[in-house]
Formats: structure tokens, C-alpha cells, sequence
């Protein structure tokens, strides 16, 4: 439940925006349980967080995003929910994730180890997921990349946007980056 709440205020306010009281008011726990579960506070917290809200996004997306017959319907679909998450106000790990990492490079150089390992296994996850569709090792780690990139900064640009344009515009490119596979 921490983990779960810390990460929606994380998202909505940066590791910074969020006191440690608000959380425990959030979660009904005193500052005592708090600490029992994470001795190193707040820096703790958000490495937990982050490691938390990686492995539940990359779970969904193997089990529900990246399931169709090519790698191009699997990541124009990966757009489609995320435009269409976006338009429900749904909140995103890879939000909290982006947020964080940006932080993390003047916050805690542990936090920010978390968040180099957490992409690079996050790049790693779609350059795995190509290599299914024929792709070399090193097409998909560049395509893969591309992919990445695309999508994620498209994202991105929705929340600074309020518009999933952007989001849209990246499935229309895939088909560059992928082909028919």
C-alpha cells in the first residue's frame, strides 16, 4: 500500500514536491511503521518505488500491450493504450519513472543508479521483444532504441501537452523504424 501510494504522489509532485508527512497521512501510518519498513527514509522509498513501479509496467506490457502477431501491431498498440490512458486520466509508472530520472541525476547517486538500470533493462525489454520478430541482436538494440525513444518522449510530450497528438504521430512512424515485422 506504501508502495503504491508513494508512487502516485511521487508522480504528481517529484521526489522534492512530496513530504513524508503527507505520505503517512495519505497511507494512515505513523512515521514509526514508516521507518521499520524503510530504515534509509525517503531516499529509500523512492528506489523501492521505482524498482515496484518498473517491474509491475513491465509485467503489463509483456502480458498486455506487446501480444499481437508483429512487432509493428505490438508497439502502434503500446501507443493506442497509452492515448487512450491518457484521455482517462490514468497515471503512468513510466511517468513516475521519467520524473524521478531526471531528479535522480542531482538527487542521490544510488536513486540515480536505480534509474540507469532501470531504462537499460527497459530498452533491453523491447530489443528482446524484436528479436522475436527476426530482428539481428543489433537491429534490435538500435531499432529498439528508436522505438524507445519515440514512444516514450512521445508520451511525454502528451502530459507537457495535454494532447496525445504526439502519441498518434509515433504510430504513424513505427512502420519506419519496423517495417511489416
Amino acid at each position: 500500500m506504501i508502495l503504491q501510494e508513494a508512487a502516485r504522489l511521487f508522480a504528481e509532485k517529484g521526489y522534492y514536491g512530496l513530504g513524508l508527512s503527507e505520505l503517512l497521512k495519505r497511507c494512515e501510518i505513523p512515521k514509526g511503521s514508516f521507518y521499520y519498513y524503510f530504515p534509509d527514509g525517503k531516499i529509500q522509498l523512492i528506489q523501492e518505488v521505482l524498482e515496484y513501479s518498473y517491474q509491475n509496467m513491465a509485467e503489463r506490457i509483456m502480458a498486455h500491450i506487446l501480444i499481437k502477431d508483429t512487432a509493428l501491431a505490438s508497439f502502434e498498440n503500446m501507443c493506442d493504450h497509452l492515448a487512450g490512458g491518457y484521455r482517462q486520466s490514468k497515471y503512468y509508472p513510466s511517468m513516475l519513472m521519467s520524473m524521478i530520472a531526471i531528479e535522480s541525476v542531482y538527487l542521490d547517486e544510488n536513486v540515480n543508479a536505480t534509474c540507469r538500470r532501470i531504462y537499460t533493462d527497459w530498452q533491453r525489454l523491447y530489443a528482446d521483444y524484436l528479436m522475436r520478430f527476426g530482428f539481428t541482436q543489433e537491429e534490435s538494440a538500435v531499432r529498439g532504441q528508436a522505438v524507445f525513444a519515440m514512444i516514450h518522449g512521445s508520451l511525454i510530450s502528451t502530459w507537457i501537452k495535454k494532447d496525445p497528438a504526439d502519441l498518434l504521430m509515433a504510430k504513424q512512424s513505427l512502420r519506419a523504424v519496423l517495417g511489416d515485422r
